[in-house]
C-alpha cells in the first residue's frame, strides 16, 4: 500500500466521492484508507476515530451542498434566489443520494449530537443568507411583514418546505415559488 502522506482535504474529497457513489455507510476507516491508498495508521493521524471521520465527511458534504455564496452575492430578487437555490439543492440531492435522510444515523450515540449540531449550523447559515437576500430585495411590498408574520418566520417556512420537498425527492417547486411571489410581491 502506498503510504505517501495525504492531506486532510484529499481524504475528505475521497470521502465525498464515496458518499456520492456508495452512500455515507461506505465511509469507514478501512475503506477510506484503501480508497486513498494510504495506510490505516496514516488515516488515524488525521481522524482519531470513525466518528471524527464521519463528522468531517458530513461537514465536507454540507460545505459542498451549501456552497451558494455566489447566489447570495448575485443581488438577485428573492424569488429568483430561491429558484436558483432550489436547483442547487436538487443537484446536491442527485449527487449525494440519501444523504439528507441517513447522515445522522451513521454516528455512534456520542457522535449523533455533533452531527445534529453540524446540520443546525448549516441551516442557520442558510437562513441568514436567505434573510439577507430577502431584505435587499427592493420589490418586496413594505407591508408584507409585521409582528404576526416576520421575515424570519417566512424564511423558516420556506426552508421547511424546501427540505420537505428534498426529502421526498419532489423537485417541483413551482407552488412554493408562487406562494413566495403572492406573499411578498403581490398586494
Amino acid at each position: 500500500m502506498n503510504t505517501a502522506i495525504t492531506s486532510r482535504e484529499e481524504i475528505l474529497t475521497a470521502c465525498r466521492q464515496l458518499v456520492a457513489t456508495s452512500g455515507l455507510a461506505a465511509v469507514n476507516m478501512r475503506t477510506v484508507a484503501q480508497h486513498c491508498h494510504v495506510a490505516l495508521g496514516s488515516l488515524y493521524y488525521y481522524f482519531p476515530s470513525k466518528d471524527d471521520l464521519l463528522l468531517a465527511t458530513v461537514e465536507s458534504v454540507w460545505d459542498d451542498i451549501f456552497n451558494c455564496e455566489k447566489l447570495t452575492q448575485a443581488d438577485l430578487p428573492f424569488d429568483c434566489y430561491i429558484t436558483n437555490f432550489f436547483e442547487h439543492l436538487k443537484q446536491s440531492v442527485l449527487k449525494y443520494p440519501n444523504f439528507f435522510t441517513v447522515h445522522s444515523l451513521s454516528f455512534s450515540t456520542r457522535g449523533q449530537a455533533k452531527g445534529q449540531e453540524t446540520m443546525q449550523n448549516y441551516l442557520a447559515k442558510m437562513k441568514t443568507n436567505m434573510l439577507q437576500v430577502l431584505q435587499k430585495d427592493q420589490a418586496v411590498q413594505p407591508d408584507a411583514f409585521g409582528d404576526g408574520f416576520t421575515e424570519y418566520e417566512f424564511v423558516d417556512f420556506i426552508i421547511m418546505h424546501m427540505i420537505s420537498l428534498m426529502l421526498q425527492k419532489d423537485f417541483n417547486y413551482t407552488v412554493l415559488i408562487e406562494i413566495i411571489r403572492r406573499i411578498i410581491y403581490c398586494k
